[in-house]
């Protein structure tokens, strides 16, 4: 007894997936079964017992298993004997499968590849461009430094760069705002503590990294609800079989949108359960769901399942100081990118650069409008979201507190349950026992 259950806990663990005949090539009994098959194409599960030292019950399993695989046919003998016919070199059908595998799960590594390298490529540009602008910058102040204190003969205000003039008062005129000493505390880089700060985060989070964060920076981290309508239908067929079969549009309110007049949600919840619409006494619209039909307490009301609440997208799933963080770097970028754009023709330096400018200022303003918009259309789901949220509340309040008319409604529906309930009873009625003879039977019936 011990030894069957031990082969089929084997069996059951052997099985793995269905739909993965190439992983459960790994488990011994199975390659035995096979080159017994091998050797015998034509084959019954007692002879594939016998030939490859296996229990009767793993040969049953593995032979319909192999079978199903590998499309092999049924035979019958004239004396009932039912063979398993392979076709020669069934295997292949395991080779091809393989191989076909192979290719599905490189073209799964490339893509899972080259996605990770486009989301890591914003953050790469990001970097890249400030370093460059910082470069620029750097290249332009030590030129101008080396022009002022060097013994040129010209002007000490600036110095020449075949042609064009740059002096270093040229860095008060970002937008023609005022600078301050305050702009030399913001760098490409984290102060010592946010460093550490930041690193303790990553180490946390080993999947967040700045590379990563800017891209969620830019386009987020996907839906928030992407299980919704399978929550939706689960709390629904609780609420269906906590009633008994039969509900009212008041109690499915709470899982669809809150609303009675939309009518097309209670009929996607009819087709999804085989529900149709019935009539009561005072004239309500109740909704029977026969599957579910059974008895429950007629004095209690069952306490409702908590209302569908939708989730709110969010910008970002990584924390704010890291998007915060982008976010300035970004906004120098723009900065930094916008004054060398500004100055391309009063800076010879520059203009010899100009293709390389109008690069980075392009991608200072993609790295800003495309968060701003995303922003704003975030804003706009949210408010939706939260609508729907709140009248499925309400519409929660009225079912778990019913007043009036609803609860009068609520009542036919379970009187409703109880005729049908006892229609089905009646009709299961005992019209023939083997404890009896059949014309004994027929006279009881008139």
């Amino acid at each position: 007894m011990k030894d069957e259950q031990r082969e089929r806990q084997e069996i059951k663990r052997a099985s793995f997936d269905e739909s993965d005949p190439e992983y459960s090539l790994l488990v011994p009994e199975k390659q035995r079964a096979i080159k017994a098959i091998n050797q015998k194409l034509r084959i019954t599960p007692a002879e594939l017992a016998s030939t490859s030292e296996l229990s009767i019950n793993k040969s049953s399993y593995w032979l319909n298993k192999i079978a199903g695989e590998t499309g092999a046919k049924l035979e019958v003998a004239n004396d009932g004997t039912i063979f398993y016919q392979f076709a020669p070199g069934f295997t292949n059908v395991y080779r091809k499968r393989g191989m076909l595998k192979a290719a599905l799960l490189l073209g799964a590594f490339l893509f899972n590849l080259l996605y990770w390298v486009v989301r890591v490529s914003f953050g790469v540009a990001l970097v890249l461009s400030v370093m460059i602008i910082v470069v620029i910058f750097v290249a332009l102040i030590t030129l101008a430094i080396a022009a002022i204190f060097g013994d040129s003969g010209g002007d000490a205000g600036g110095f020449d760069l075949g042609g064009g003039f740059f002096d270093l008062s040229y860095l008060v005129d970002i937008f023609d705002w005022n600078y301050s000493p305050s702009h030399s505390h913001y760098s490409n880089s984290l102060p010592s503590a946010r460093r550490d700060q930041y690193a303790d985060y990553v180490e946390a989070r080993p999947r967040g990294n700045f590379f990563l964060e800017t891209f969620s920076f830019l386009f987020g981290d996907g839906k928030p609800n992407s299980n919704l309508q399978e929550i939706r239908w689960q709390k629904i067929a609780k609420v269906i079989k906590e009633n008994g079969g039969v509900v009212s549009a008041e109690q499915l309110a709470p899982y669809l949108d809150g609303d009675m007049s939309d009518s097309g949600m209670i009929m996607n919840a009819l087709a999804q359960f085989n529900g149709h619409p019935q009539v009561t006494e005072s004239g309500f619209i109740v909704y029977v769901f026969p599957d579910f039909l059974s008895a429950v307490e007629e004095l209690v009301l069952p306490r409702p399942e908590p209302y569908l609440e939708e989730a709110e997208w969010r910008f970002s799933n990584f924390s704010v100081d890291s998007q915060t963080f982008v976010l300035i770097l970004a906004v120098l970028n723009f900065l930094g990118s916008w004054w060398l754009f500004k100055h391309i023709a009063t800076i010879n330096l520059l203009s010899h650069i100009a293709g390389l400018i109008d690069v980075l200022l392009t991608y200072s303003i993609v790295l800003l409008v495309i968060p701003a918009v995303r922003a704003i259309v975030l804003a706009i789901l949210n408010s939706r979201i939260d609508m729907r949220n709140q009248k499925r509340k309400a519409a929660f309040e009225q079912v778990n507190k019913p007043m009036g008319e609803v609860l009068k409604e609520l009542h036919e529906a379970r009187e409703i349950r109880g005729q049908l309930l006892e229609g089905l009873h009646s009709d299961k009625r005992i019209v023939y026992s083997s404890d009896k003879e059949l014309l004994e039977q027929e006279f009881e019936e008139l």
